[in-house]
């Protein structure tokens, strides 16, 4: 590959696109953080597998990039697999550096004559161990030696410990189940702040406020008490749900309201209270 396959302008703006939008996600989908190609490239534009693996070429600290079946995922980049979940939580907040680190590494790839030194692994090698593995499993059989093997621990156990073993692994599974229905609550009163700081009256002007300003107003107006977090994590849904621009300057994030549309917005969002102006 060449410099003329792809601009620098062209590069510098998909990495900025796609690093915000795996950001995004982070910050909202933090029950299942596994980044999917299929689902970023139909919201990056442009972005396809010859692209992804110049970018890693350029950047090899950028991401984890891996064959996942007929997928591929992208995680964030880290040495360390203990520090991932706090490396996803700060990537919204490393963009600009990211892009800084982005911009001089693609300096020096296409002074070297932009060398492809990232592959994927083809997919042949992935489809070669389901066939051996199909020739030995018994279909009449489903139960494997795992699920065995816990049977049989669990047997062991006396009556009063099994109870209390499977009375905690149902808590545990609740809990997991239940872990976003908090944030789901937190939806329509927060929208409210926002819906009240937009412009009004046919306006076609849209209003900037930080994420920090905008948390400072969340909690103020609710009456019960919410974490910085979880307002973060909700706005950034919100921003989501609504297609509204998050933007980064310097390291503060910027929230770009345009003039909403109340009724609208609360159908997105699933709620009853449509029709209903406050």
């Amino acid at each position: 590959m060449t410099s003329s396959n792809y601009a620098t302008p062209f590069l510098v703006r998909l990495f900025r696109s796609l690093d915000t939008l795996i950001a995004l996600r982070y910050s909202t989908n933090y029950l299942s953080s596994l980044v999917r190609f299929s689902t970023v490239s139909k919201q990056v534009l442009n972005l396809n597998l010859e692209v992804l693996c110049t970018i890693k070429s350029i950047y090899p600290e950028s991401y984890d990039i891996a064959r996942a079946g007929d997928d591929i995922t992208i995680d964030v980049f880290c040495e360390e697999s203990a520090d991932r979940s706090e490396e996803r939580v700060r990537l919204i907040q490393k963009i600009e550096k990211r892009q800084q680190i982005f911009r001089a590494k693609l300096e020096e790839w296409t002074a070297k004559g932009c060398p492809i030194t990232f592959k994927l692994d083809s997919e042949q090698k992935h489809q070669a161990s389901p066939k051996k593995i199909s020739k030995i499993i018994k279909p009449k059989n489903s139960r494997t030696k795992y699920e065995f093997h816990e049977r049989q621990v669990l047997s062991d156990l006396p009556l009063l410990e099994r109870i209390k073993l499977k009375q905690a692994s149902k808590k545990v599974n609740n809990l997991s189940d239940n872990k976003q229905e908090p944030l789901e609550s937190k939806l329509i009163p927060i929208y409210n702040v926002i819906y009240e700081q937009s412009p009004k009256f046919n306006s076609s002007k849209t209003v900037s406020l930080s994420v920090t300003r905008l948390q400072q107003l969340v909690r103020d107006s609710m009456k019960l008490p919410v974490s910085e977090t979880d307002v973060r994590r909700v706005l950034f849904l919100l921003a989501e749900k609504l297609g509204l621009r998050l933007t980064v300057i310097g390291e503060t994030q910027i929230l770009k309201i345009p003039q909403l549309n109340r009724n609208e917005d609360l159908a997105k969002l699933g709620s009853r209270q449509v029709g209903l102006v406050e």
